[in-house]
């Protein structure tokens, strides 16, 4: 029995800056509802659609899946080593020559030496993809509003699956409850054998 909940994001279109915003709304709703399913769609168990807020999840994107992004974007954009321009109409279209995916576009802007966007959701990607210092309180602040967004959505996914399929939201509880159980069990474990260690050593020293 699969006693996980599932959320689909779906992309307001096919246009590559609401297809990356739907990768910054999937990693901030991963943060958000951990035990739950995320992928990018049309159709699922739970349909959201992201608001711009969505966008700095995008900066929950670790160094090493960042630089996978980045070469596949290159590819995509067939680039031959010189850099890449993108520049963003009105409809959220770029000046790339294929039909890309979220994770595709993604890696595109990602690659990209300049994102001239037009649009406030292409706006809002090229100023999250520019932040090189985490740290700084804007990425901060981006963070924080993607996670406010995430949380609104995942109180909303609760609250209907309460209503519709009051068991399976019970039995994932109970799930949960069984793995907190065996990481308690595991940590006292842990902690054990390290206090014996420590004796150990104590008593050769």
């Amino acid at each position: 029995m699969n006693d996980q909940l599932q959320i689909v994001v779906r992309p307001h279109d096919d246009q590559p800056t609401n297809q990356v915003l739907a990768v910054g709304a999937l990693l901030a709703l991963q943060w958000a509802a951990p035990y739950a399913r995320t992928t990018i769609g049309s159709d699922g168990q739970f349909v959201t659609e992201p608001e711009i807020d969505a966008v700095g999840g995008l900066l929950r994107l670790d160094s090493e899946r960042t630089e996978r992004l980045r070469a596949s974007g290159r590819e995509v954009a067939h680039d031959d080593g010189s850099e890449i321009h993108l520049i963003e109409d009105q409809k959220g279209s770029w000046n790339v020559p294929a039909r890309i995916d979220s994770w595709w576009a993604t890696g595109v802007a990602i690659a990209a030496t300049s994102f001239t966007a037009t649009t406030p959701t292409g706006i809002a990607i090229a100023e999250t993809l520019a932040i090189s210092n985490r740290s700084e309180q804007r990425a901060i602040e981006l963070l924080e509003h993607s996670q406010t967004w995430a949380l609104q959505e995942v109180d909303e996914l609760l609250r209907v699956t309460a209503e519709r399929n009051p068991r399976l939201l019970a039995n994932l509880l109970l799930s949960l409850s069984a793995k907190v159980e065996t990481l308690t069990d595991t940590h006292a474990l842990l902690r054990a054998r390290y206090q014996a260690d420590i004796e150990i050593i104590g008593e050769h020293l």
